[in-house]
């Protein structure tokens, strides 16, 4: 049965804080509540003569609708007598077509549960087909999901058990690639041996503070990336620079000892960093790397501004490494700018700028990383130079076209 429910008639909540509330907020403040609460009738309140209700599922949209100041709220009523509200709200929950991911696996594990706490848990090595017990086959054949599919989500949710901070990785995709890493680096440590390679060559979804902390310390051998500068961030965030160095103290960590951070920056943002990467344990150049953009037409000067056709390139490192030329390089690189027809990103570097700074700063083999990747290009750089890469992109759009352009 479905009804609108005063929400005062809905026995109150214990303390319930999960780090998806205030998401949920504004999205029902945003768009409204696109899918309704499960509620069981409970005993009728005396005092009022009114019907009470159990929640059964929608705990955070229930909360944050009581924040909003909502007054009634959309339900599915379960009647008194229900002798299954715990798998019909799973069943319901697990249909929702806007689910993030860990929701997802978190509800699947639970239902498992629920499965093997009825039937008991079939013995190892036992046909699937044979009574009794379940299996993780008889929960992917009730949600009709693969085996292999429904496996991975369980590994998933039990690493979420344990690593709550997943739950800021976008996509399920970019999840599994961590805790790969991560049971990789258990094993290895069991075994006492040597820390095993970390998987390498990929693409993340997700923002870079939270992945970046998944990597072991000392595992890079050099950034190149390419940061949001606070000139074209709207006003009320130009002074909000500071925001990304909790990224750039992850990177200190990660790199290894001798190795180059090389940041193209804006000339806005070239004293800032040169003055707070310091303070991370990085040493910084004192002058930058200018990139002469060639072949660039500045537009909006007045008729007595010089072109502004370069950008400054910040070198810093950890520890005391060494250019791979063995002779003294120019700070000036003069390459084309690439015309925006070209462009699979607003802000993309020419391939040939990166592929210099690569060259000069690491041999083949050398791992890379790029938590700014944007359109791939230092991933692609990478690929076509013998070296290994981890690119981190948070917005889905660019991170679909890095993948395109990986192909």
């Amino acid at each position: 049965m479905f009804q609108d429910v005063p929400i005062t008639s809905i026995v109150p909540l214990e303390n319930y804080t999960p780090i998806e509330f205030e998401r949920t907020i504004a999205s029902i403040r945003d768009y409204g509540l696109f899918h309704p609460l499960i509620l069981q009738e409970a005993e009728i309140d005396i005092t009022k003569g009114e019907q009470t209700y159990r929640i059964i599922a929608g705990r955070a949209r229930l909360l944050a609708c009581q924040k909003l100041g909502k007054i009634i709220i959309p339900a599915t009523i379960l009647p008194f007598d229900c002798p299954n509200p715990h798998e019909i709200a799973l069943h319901e929950n697990l249909r929702r077509n806007n689910l993030p991911w860990y929701e997802q696996v978190e509800l699947e594990k639970e239902l498992h549960e629920l499965r093997v706490s009825e039937h008991g848990e079939k013995p190892k090595g036992r046909p699937t087909s044979e009574k009794p017990g379940w299996s993780q086959n008889d929960t992917a054949r009730e949600l009709g999901l693969a085996l292999g599919t429904f496996s991975q989500d369980m590994a998933l949710a039990t690493e979420l058990q344990r690593n709550p901070n997943l739950r800021n990785v976008k996509d399920k995709t970019t999840a599994l690639k961590i805790i790969k890493n991560i049971v990789k680096r258990q094993v290895a440590e069991i075994e006492q041996a040597i820390p095993s390679e970390i998987i390498m060559d990929e693409v993340l979804l997700g923002e870079s503070e939270t992945l970046l902390r998944t990597f072991p310390n000392e595992t890079f051998d050099a950034c190149i990336t390419d940061p949001p500068w606070s000139e074209y961030k709207v006003e009320e965030l130009r002074s909000d620079q500071g925001k990304l160095l909790p990224i750039f103290l992850e990177l200190f960590r990660i790199l290894k000892r001798d190795s180059f951070l090389f940041i193209v920056t804006s000339f806005v943002d070239f004293p800032f960093y040169t003055n707070a990467l310091p303070k991370l344990g990085f040493r910084v150049q004192s002058y930058p790397i200018i990139w002469h953009k060639t072949k660039t037409i500045t537009h909006g000067r007045a008729p007595w501004q010089y072109a502004r056709d370069y950008e400054p390139i910040i070198v810093a490192v950890k520890g005391e490494p060494s250019l791979t030329t063995g002779i003294e390089l120019s700070s000036i690189l003069n390459f084309d700018n690439l015309h925006y027809t070209k462009m699979i990103h607003p802000h993309e570097k020419p391939i040939e700028l990166i592929e210099a700074l690569l060259r000069t700063s690491t041999h083949p083999g050398a791992k890379v990383i790029d938590p700014f990747a944007g359109s791939g290009v230092c991933l692609e750089a990478c690929k076509k130079n013998d070296r290994r890469y981890i690119g981190i992109e948070k917005d889905k759009k660019f991170y679909e076209g890095i993948l395109r352009r990986l192909k």
